[in-house]
């Protein structure tokens, strides 16, 4: 499972809103880290080894890490924008102007026909009716 959005750690310092956060390095072997609070209290970490040295391997796993973010968001553009086209394609053809009885009765027999033809189709592809039954189209 993905776990690249969850924080490495996570450390609870006071109740109010943190204001300020200053490293300060003792020794190349600690590190601390000053965090002042809405309060004004001054709160002293020690910043953990895995935290202020990188991993054999860290800089190649953030660089594909980054690439595959950057080819998801690549692929998610491409694939909104051919359901765009193909959303405004498929769209049902909305009269513009007012139809009279006869062209809407037309149009909905039309639209059944092709309805039926479709669902013969598919009862086609899953043997449930052979290929030369005839379709009782509305006329």
């Amino acid at each position: 499972m993905d776990r690249s959005h969850e924080p490495s750690m996570s450390q609870n310092i006071s109740s109010s809103a943190v204001t300020s956060l200053v490293p300060y390095r003792v020794s190349s072997k600690q590190v601390l880290l000053g965090v002042g609070d809405n309060f004004g209290t001054l709160h002293i970490l020690e910043v953990p080894w895995s935290l202020r040295q990188a991993s054999p391997n860290e800089l190649h796993a953030m660089s594909s890490y980054f690439d595959r973010e950057c080819s998801r968001i690549d692929y998610y553009k491409d694939r909104d924008a051919n359901r765009g086209t193909a959303v405004v394609d498929s769209a049902p053809q909305i009269p513009t102007a007012l139809e009279t009885q006869e062209e809407e009765e037309e149009r909905l027999k039309k639209s059944f026909n092709n309805y039926l033809n479709m669902e013969k189709e598919f009862l086609v592809k899953l043997g449930l009716k052979k290929e030369d039954d005839p379709v009782q189209l509305i006329h």
